[in-house]
């Protein structure tokens, strides 16, 4: 993992416990478009939340066109 791909996730990270409620990829797109500028962030933010999930961070929901990521509820969860 890049350092680049490093700092993004750490952000979303973040942003997931600060900011609760359902996360999407365009939801992550605004916050990359925020913090780093303008770009394509839709591939590395559907991929970003992907990989939290992956973890057990978030918790996938929805079908694959209206899909969302939720903060995980369960105890343990580090941020």
């Amino acid at each position: 993992m890049s350092a680049e791909d490093e700092k993004r996730i750490r952000l979303l990270r973040w942003a997931a416990g600060q900011w609760k409620g359902e996360w999407t990829t365009r939801r992550a797109q605004h916050l990359y478009q925020a913090r780093f500028g303008p770009g394509d962030w839709r591939r590395k933010a559907r991929n970003d939340l992907d990989f939290l999930a992956r973890q057990g961070l978030l918790t996938e929901s929805g079908p694959e066109n209206r899909r969302h990521f939720t903060l995980n509820s369960w105890n343990g969860v580090s941020l």
